[in-house]
């Protein structure tokens, strides 16, 4: 070439020429090599459910198809060991040893923090890594076959720190079993029925600060699984069915259950109520999808208020966050009653002047707090069944309705006139007086015909629908035929860099050696 030509360099059309191109596959998969196979999955479910058999099934399954080594962690276990719960054998009975056991664990997170049996699971699974490590010739961070099973988890701050610290590598499972199944199981312990109701409702939502809140935090499950009366083989096919979501090793489709109510989900962002954003789907008896709702304040000639592309700044939208600078009816409303009251029995002479604050402090604290009939919107469950009546040639008697909170007992009613066959739910609602009310046509038991069935859902969780259930490229056909993927070296679908995982569990064991929880 001349002295002074210019060299030219093939480039392709997005700019770059071969050796670049080389060089970032190499850089790519110098990356990609250090990601692992790990998985953390999480177990959380009432009180009463077997959720020791999910464990053992998960094991078994990853164990044999899967070729993963899987260590199971029982958060029991380490209440035991470090709040230094004596042996079952020394309690008089099952009932006061599974109390004094829930004690411990209340006492050990209010002095340690809320999310402490988390740290102390996660400092075991950093050891058991580093023992493995140890055993490798070049002491290297090379990627193991290994699950974490942890059972389980109890409250929102212990999920949120495993969620933070694993990132994708984590699953959440929510298991529950009904009312009636629970309370056979802990029959079969030993426990009286009064016993079992305590417990029951000590472990579905404590009101303590540091106490176990089952199910705020079953609500934020990926899998939702029920464990009713049929035989274990159709929970084990339940389970294989999410790994194979997980490790994308078979062609999985969402069930008519898992669309209903990832619709009621993505329903429930149209929302603007200030208290909750709360969606419902309805389907037909065919399992199709007839109407959806949501709860907001209706509009004159039809449906409810929407945000529309030619109001932007909301001239003609009425709802609550834009009329009389955003206040909540129902709030005010209670609160003039509150007033009302207070004010009645100062006039009456019941209370003196100087105990006002402190009865008003009462009513405050007291079931006022849960009138819901002075809002202005229609709830969610009433705008799905007004839109599947009109709308519908089918009509939705015989349907179900799908809703991502219990249908309060305003609701559950219209549900029943409406002859809607079964309601399938997420987050409870503890206001509720559904069944209280309407015991004669309203049950949560999955075996009891001739009323309307009120269930909690099963299957994929809305919030990880469409992650779960998207198609990685060229994941599905080579050469147009299906691809048969290997279990036993299939990859999760998600991964992250192994180099990363210990510097964040670092910070864990860190703050431990700092409460003198573990040796330094």
């Amino acid at each position: 070439m001349p002295e002074g030509a210019l060299k030219v360099v093939e480039r392709s059309s997005d700019g770059l020429n071969n050796q670049d191109k080389i060089d970032r596959r190499e850089l790519k998969e110098k990356i990609s090599s250090t990601h692992t196979e790990e998985l953390i999955i999480g177990l959380c479910g009432p009180i009463g459910t077997d959720i020791h058999f999910v464990a053992d099934s998960l094991k078994h399954i990853l164990e044999s198809e899967y070729n993963y080594d899987c260590r199971i962690i029982k958060l029991s276990s380490i209440i035991r060991k470090k709040a230094k719960v004596l042996e079952e054998a020394k309690f008089a009975s099952k009932y006061l040893y599974l109390e004094a056991l829930i004690d411990a664990g209340n006492e050990f997170r209010r002095e340690n923090g809320a999310n402490i049996l988390a740290q102390l699971a996660i400092s075991e699974i950093a050891a058991h890594r580093e023992d493995l490590m140890k055993k490798d010739k070049d002491f290297t961070f090379t990627t193991k076959r290994v699950c974490y099973i942890v059972d389980s988890i109890k409250n929102h701050e212990e999920l949120e720190l495993f969620r933070l610290i694993y990132s994708g590598l984590f699953y959440f499972f929510g298991v529950f079993s009904n009312v009636q199944i629970r309370e056979k199981v802990l029959e079969k312990k030993g426990l009286k029925k009064e016993e079992i109701y305590h417990l029951i409702d000590r472990d579905s939502g404590e009101e303590v600060r540091f106490g176990q809140r089952v199910s705020d935090t079953f609500t934020k499950a990926d899998f939702f699984l029920r464990l009713d009366q049929s035989n274990g083989k159709v929970t084990k096919a339940k389970i294989s069915r999410f790994l194979s979501l997980i490790f994308n090793s078979e062609i999985i489709t969402p069930t008519n259950h898992e669309t209903a109510m990832y619709q009621a989900f993505a329903a429930a962002g149209n929302s603007a109520c200030l208290s909750r954003q709360v969606g419902a789907s309805i389907t037909d008896e065919k399992g199709e999808i007839v109407s959806v709702g949501w709860n907001d304040v209706p509009k004159y000639g039809g449906g409810v208020y929407k945000s529309i592309g030619t109001d932007l700044l909301g001239a003609d939208d009425h709802r609550c966050m834009n009329f009389e600078t955003g206040k909540c009816f129902n709030d005010e409303e209670k609160s003039i009653i509150r007033d009302v009251l207070v004010k009645d029995l100062v006039k009456n002479k019941v209370i003196k002047e100087s105990d006002i604050s402190i009865v008003t402090d009462i009513i405050k604290k007291s079931r006022l707090k849960e009138l819901i009939e002075f809002s202005r919107a229609v709830h969610a469950e009433m705008h799905a069944i007004i839109e599947g009546s009109q709308n519908s040639a089918q009509g939705i008697k015989g349907g179900k309705l799908y809703c991502t909170t219990y249908p309060c007992h305003n609701c559950a009613r219209h549900i029943v006139a409406a002859g809607i066959s079964e309601v399938y739910y997420i987050e409870p609602y503890r206001k509720s007086l559904a069944l209280k009310l309407h015991y004669d046509s309203i049950t949560e038991n999955e075996t009891e015909d001739n009323k309307l069935k009120v269930l909690l859902f099963d299957g994929v969780s809305p919030l990880r629908f469409l992650e779960l259930f998207k198609m990685s490229e060229n994941a599905r056909k080579v050469n147009g035929k299906k691809i048969d993927v290997e279990k036993k070296s299939a990859l999760p679908k998600k991964t992250i860099s192994l180099q990363a995982i210990p510097i964040l569990e670092k910070k864990v064991i860190e703050d431990l050696k700092e409460k003198h929880l573990i040796n330094s």
